[in-house]
């Protein structure tokens, strides 16, 4: 595996569309984050494929290695390397007050340091909006109606992005195509987009394996470095999950082993293989939000809230006239119940048709219709929704001792990286997973204590039970059994509050949907009494029902009598972590900027109210253009053409309004002089005078 840094200079400026618009103000939005333009990662794979392509009609290269390196629609096998998002790198000498380029080593820390800036103004520093018209034919008149703006990004910066590869043998094409990228984003043949790329080897340095006892049951944290793809319950393009599932930590870990032991297709024939990943000795647990150590969970169905109020209820809540599920995740924190929403983003792509001669995704447009353009040679237009990075997540690995310290170790030689859901080969899925202390695992304040006699039985993963015939059934009576059998007890239940979901999945190899299973969603509750005495941490240590390996069947044992009746309700809102860093010159000087920006927004609205009420004044009727011509030049150079002495000996009426000028522009900033008689000129003009 190598990697390389590529460095893209903006020769011309560059619009990398994000399919978004601003109604009545922008039509083609680019992608950036928090006001910092990136190019996104997919563009850049695009880009690169169509210069192979180029290469392959020129007999430079052939199929096969093309569809090698960037891999092949459909197939199973993902593309040969990896491509991230291009960020800003270094900004040019005179770009900002700063008589050097800015080199931007931390790019996290400067989007951080910036947390607090409004978006709108930082966008307004990188990037310019052009506009543009459609052409009669006949007439060479604008087109009624074809008005349209777009952003770009200003010319001269330099943005980064980093590439993995996975055969090395596929380096000599891969560099080829990046020195034979000259052209990016939209408007290419209309001066837009011009660039010069750059492919720098970079030295990887070897992970420590970490060699320390690892518990059988091992918390672990995981951060998202870019953006991930989880389908929800409507699809991959209409929604993405609020956690990350048991079983796409399962196909990560399943990914790490088969690389590491190149058993490709083989993979079922090895013994160690098959008894971790298909007959499930470790169980993925479930990984849920986390804020400031705080674990976020399906909120209990048994606690809910108003609907038009401030408070959520732990019983009782069938006296309250209106009432509704909470189904948000949840953290009760001194009596105070805590709601959180993951954060998501939508992103934009296109596929190009086959022809590439056109450059736009044409969908059901009249033109492929005219021109007969049927299946995928229209290319497509899609979106997807993703979880932001930044977030962290929080679960549990649970198996035997030596299994869990196999997995930490194909952790360790990958340095804590990992790739999660769909699309990882651009722009989305890279994570790190990092093993926590066991101190981590929190005592929760509303645990059930030693031999209570009524408990709720709460399932924070989805739960899925089979009866005697190996169905999936929704029967809250049989899981009872069955642990009335594991424990040697009995127990009565007096209420249930549950509701479904259903397990989905995709086996990859075969490219064929799994068995959907019906199942007890997380956040399901079962209130259950017993007259015996019992340890429900035996409960909780226990995974129930079906599919453990994938994280199903975990269920915390809640106090009933002591939960609060009432919960004051909170909204957490994630952020990003401010983290410690040194003076930044990028940072100090995009400060700088903002401030100057600032400023001369006042001196434009200062100036021309100023220019507006100088027009009211008598004095200003009898100068005409060429004298207020004369008057902005000894106003605004630095060096006049003209002394003052001519305008105070030509006549009282100049005299009287160079007077009244020089007190409204003495003292002031170049910025408001040249908005103030950019104003007058325009105002003399409008009343006829000379």
């Amino acid at each position: 595996m190598k990697q390389y840094k590529l460095l893209i200079t903006l020769d011309s400026d560059l619009s990398p569309g994000s399919g978004d618009s601003i109604s009545g103000l922008i039509d083609h939005e680019i992608t950036h984050e928090h006001g910092i333009p990136i190019i996104p990662a997919k563009r850049l794979k695009g880009a690169l494929r169509h210069m192979a392509k180029e290469f392959f009609d020129w007999g430079y290269t052939t199929n096969e290695a093309i569809e090698r390196l960037f891999g092949k629609i459909g197939e199973e096998k993902s593309s040969g390397f990896k491509i991230y998002d291009a960020v800003l790198y270094q900004i040019p000498k005179g770009y900002f007050e700063s008589n050097e380029k800015i080199t931007i080593e931390n790019y996290n820390c400067l989007l951080q340091g910036l947390q607090q800036k409004n978006p709108n103004d930082l966008l307004a520093l990188w990037t310019m909006v052009y506009t543009k018209t459609a052409i009669h034919n006949d007439s060479g008149q604008a087109k009624t109606g074809s008005l349209r703006s777009l952003r770009v990004i200003n010319r001269g910066l330099v943005f980064k992005s980093t590439i993995t590869l996975e055969n090395e043998g596929d380096a000599k094409l891969l560099e080829d195509c990046v020195k034979a990228l000259r052209h990016l984003g939209y408007g290419r043949t209309r001066g837009l987009g011009e660039v010069t790329c750059q492919l720098l080897s970079v030295k990887q340095k070897n992970a420590p394996i970490n060699s320390a006892k690892v518990a059988a049951e091992q918390p672990f944290r995981i951060t998202l470095k870019q953006p991930v793809l989880l389908a929800g319950n409507e699809g991959l393009y209409g929604s993405c999950t609020d956690f990350i599932p048991g079983s796409a930590l399962l196909g990560v870990f399943a990914s790490l082993y088969i690389h590491k032991h190149q058993l490709q297709d083989n993979a079922h024939k090895d013994e160690t293989f098959a008894r971790l990943f298909l007959r499930g000795a470790v169980s993925f647990g479930y990984a849920y939000p986390e804020i400031e150590n705080k674990v976020f969970t399906p909120c209990p169905l048994h606690i809910q809230r108003e609907k038009h109020g401030s408070f959520a209820y732990g019983d009782g809540f069938e006296q309250i006239p209106l009432v509704r599920k909470i189904n948000q995740m949840a953290f009760i924190d001194d009596d105070t119940l805590l709601l959180h929403e993951p954060k998501k983003e939508m992103r934009m792509h296109h596929a190009r048709p086959a022809n590439r001669r056109i450059g736009r995704a044409l969908n059901d447009a009249e033109e492929a219709n005219n021109n007969q353009i049927i299946g995928d040679n229209k290319g497509q237009f899609y979106y997807y929704t993703a979880l932001s990075r930044g977030q962290s997540f929080v679960g549990t690995l649970r198996g035997e001792q030596e299994d869990i310290k196999l997995l930490m170790e194909l952790l360790a030689e990958r340095d804590n990286t990992i790739q999660l859901g769909r699309s990882r080969t651009a722009e989305y899925g890279e994570a790190t997973m990092t093993a926590l202390p066991q101190s981590f695992v929190l005592t929760k304040k509303y645990k059930a204590a030693k031999n209570e006699k009524k408990v709720a039985i709460y399932f924070e993963t989805p739960l899925a039970f089979q009866d005697e015939t190996g169905r999936y059934v929704l029967e809250p009576q049989l899981l009872i059994e069955e642990m009335e059998r594991k424990l040697g007890v009995s127990f009565t239940i007096e209420k249930s509050f549950f509701k479904q979901t259903t397990l989905k999945g995709y086996n990859a190899k075969w490219r064929l949907p799994k068995q959907e299973k019906v199942a007890f969603d997380a956040g399901t509750v079962l209130i259950v009494s017993t007259q015996e005495n019992i340890d429900w941490t035996t409960v909780e240590k226990t995974l129930w029902g079906s599919d453990l390996a994938q994280g199903c069947g975990k269920v915390q044992v809640l106090t009933y009598e002591g939960l609060a009746k009432q919960f004051p309700v909170k909204n957490e809102q994630w952020q990003l972590q401010k983290i410690a860093m040194e003076h930044d010159e990028a940072l100090s000087q995009i400060e700088v900027a903002l401030c100057t920006r600032h400023q001369k927004e006042l001196d434009k609205k200062a100036a021309i109210d100023a220019a507006k009420k100088f027009m009211k004044k008598p004095e200003i009727k009898a100068i005409g253009q060429t004298k207020l011509h004369q008057l902005t030049e000894f106003f605004i150079s630095e060096k006049p053409k003209y002394k003052k002495e001519r305008f105070i000996k030509k006549g009282e009426a100049l005299a009287n309004v160079f007077k009244e000028l020089e007190k409204e522009v003495v003292n002031k900033s170049s910025d408001f002089k040249k908005i103030f008689f950019h104003t007058l000129k325009l105002e003399v003009r409008a009343n006829g005078n000379e």
